[in-house]
């Protein structure tokens, strides 16, 4: 059993602690969900993953027709369907396809929003830590209790809470209704928002740049024309581009104009260059000894000295 001081942690962390999917998919869902820190997410995933492994272990103990796998089958898809995850009659299969969000759903924090007790998932999880809610006038104070089906009906403010007068500011109006919708259909219609925004800002600025390079006499709205219709956002007939006026006799001046091919044009004289004269020596100053030449072109120097060879030893 283990000493109470310290308990079995309930769930399993990621196996990557740097995903970058995985960490802006968890943070939306403690976001939406109201939770109050990853810990409670991973909690429900761990819940998940445990269904999952039973329901694979199970469908192989039940090809052999073992007895102990025909209960526990039972047992566990009831379970399931006091919960409220699973409806009519379900299988293993149906275990197997669950999805995180169907056991957040199940939360006492999301329950309370979606009967309208609360304006946000954030005002649901405060009023049952402070102990305005009871179901069957039981207080509950964990958000993360699963609610079974038998019990979504008694859900309600406790008996002696405050938020049973109606005119309690902090209530939510009669008319509010309640919106959930999933993660995952948030970020696919994140994305499409984000692939028109950009579609859009790549056309705006395509436009702006024929804009700039039509030629003169060529309105914005036949450019604009012309640029749907290159990148295929509608079908329409290319205007045709007005030609430049040539006046009479310009192209034969421009031929006169132009040399002959062929022939040498002769390089331009270039005036030579004036000798430089030689730089005058510069005389040693007064009072200074002129200067020494090389060493090797001194005399009166001595010559070098011959190493001697020293004589090995024993050699006289």
């Amino acid at each position: 059993m283990g000493d109470p001081k310290f308990p079995r942690r309930l769930y399993k962390t990621p196996s990557h602690p740097w995903n970058g999917p995985r960490i802006l998919e968890e943070h939306q869902m403690v976001q939406k969900y109201g939770l109050k820190n990853k810990r409670e997410l991973w909690r429900s995933k761990t819940m998940l993953s445990d269904l999952r492994a039973q329901a694979r272990e199970l469908q192989a103990r039940l090809r052999s027709e073992d007895e102990q796998a025909i209960k526990e089958n039972d047992a566990m898809l009831d379970r399931l369907k006091r919960l409220g995850l699973l409806h009519g009659t379900p299988t293993l299969n149906d275990v197997l396809i669950l999805d995180l969000e169907d056991i957040l759903a199940r939360r006492l924090q999301t329950q309370i929003y979606l009967k309208g007790l609360a304006r946000t998932m954030k005002q649901a999880r405060q009023f049952i830590v402070h102990g305005h809610i009871a179901i069957g006038g039981r207080k509950i104070t964990i958000p993360g209790y699963l609610v079974p089906d038998a019990e979504i009906a008694n859900i309600g403010y406790y008996q002696g809470s405050g938020y049973n007068n109606e005119l309690h500011p902090e209530r939510p109006a009669k008319d509010f209704v309640p919106q959930l919708t999933t993660v995952k259909d948030e970020m696919a219609a994140a994305a499409v928002r984000e692939r028109e925004t950009k579609r859009m800002r790549d056309g705006d600025r395509v436009r702006a740049v024929a804009r700039k390079l039509a030629p003169e006499g060529v309105s914005k709205a036949d450019v604009d024309l012309v640029t749907v219709a290159a990148a295929g956002e509608a079908t329409a007939e290319l205007p045709e581009l007005p030609e430049e006026p040539v006046e009479e006799g310009a192209e034969d001046a421009k031929a006169a104009a132009a040399p002959a091919t062929g022939a040498k044009v002769p390089a331009p004289a270039t005036a030579a260059a004036p000798a430089t004269a030689p730089a005058p020596a510069t005389a040693p100053r007064e009072g200074k000894p002129p200067a020494r030449a090389p060493k090797e072109a001194r005399s009166g120097d001595k010559p070098p000295k011959e190493e001697k060879k020293k004589p090995k030893g024993g050699e006289a």
